[in-house]
């Protein structure tokens, strides 16, 4: 099984900034890793790896190996409709409010 992934905008933003954020740890190195971690959630989202059960009512999640980020996505028909990649450590209220924004 094989999803067509579509990506709201503002997925971009929300990956610059953790990327940013991580190659200013570590130059050359960092973003890099991130990036690798990033492209593994979505090609096991992609492969229909990935379906657990929803969270905030209408979104699945996957977390970004050992970064502290969260992929969220929604199955709409036959496909995987990336909402946002957001640190995990925030409020979960702030969490399903910024979802929420989105789809909306």
């Amino acid at each position: 099984m094989t999803r067509e992934l579509v990506f709201l905008p503002e997925v971009s933003a929300d990956f610059v900034q953790a990327f940013d954020y991580y190659e200013g740890f570590s130059p050359g190195r960092g973003g890099a890793r991130f990036e690798a971690a990033f492209r593994d959630a979505v090609r096991q989202v992609a492969a229909g790896l990935i379906t657990r059960g929803r969270v905030f009512e209408h979104f699945h999640r996957v977390m970004l190996g050992r970064y502290p980020y969260t992929l969220y996505y929604r199955i709409v028909e036959d496909q995987a409709v990336v909402v946002s990649v957001l640190y995990s450590r925030f409020d979960p209220k702030r969490i399903q409010k910024e979802l929420a924004r989105r789809i909306a």
